[in-house]
């Protein structure tokens, strides 16, 4: 556990993150998908497109998340029930993705059911 502790210290360096927020402070993550810039149709965006290996979520000033990019993905390809959703459907910039309510989150970062494991090159 230690050593994977580590490699996360590590990726600070490298500046691996994707960091989004809660702006509501309801407690919810929004894990985006795709964009429809200036309505000229959906392209992927998001979670389909980081290149981080760390998703960052802030849910307040003090309190944050961070899930393993691949564990997130996982996590969603397990639970292929949960509902894209459109979100700012009225702005110039609409985003499709899923909505995680605290339970959901919960799950996400303690069932063994989502541990990825990665080989050691």
């Amino acid at each position: 556990m230690k050593e994977y502790f580590n490699g996360f210290l590590d990726s600070l360096d490298e500046e691996l993150f994707e960091v989004k927020y809660d702006q509501y402070r309801n407690g919810r993550m929004v894990v985006e998908v795709e964009q429809n810039p200036g309505r000229k149709g959906w392209k992927p965006s998001g979670l389909m497109v980081t290149k981080a290996r760390w998703w960052v979520y802030v849910f307040s000033p003090q309190a944050f998340i961070a899930v393993e990019v691949a564990r997130l993905k996982k996590y969603l390809e397990i639970n292929n029930e949960i509902e894209l959703k459109e979100f700012v459907p009225h702005s110039n910039n609409p985003t499709k993705g899923y909505l995680l309510f605290p339970e959901d989150v919960s799950k996400l970062m303690s069932s063994e059911l989502y541990d990825v494991v990665h080989n050691k090159d």
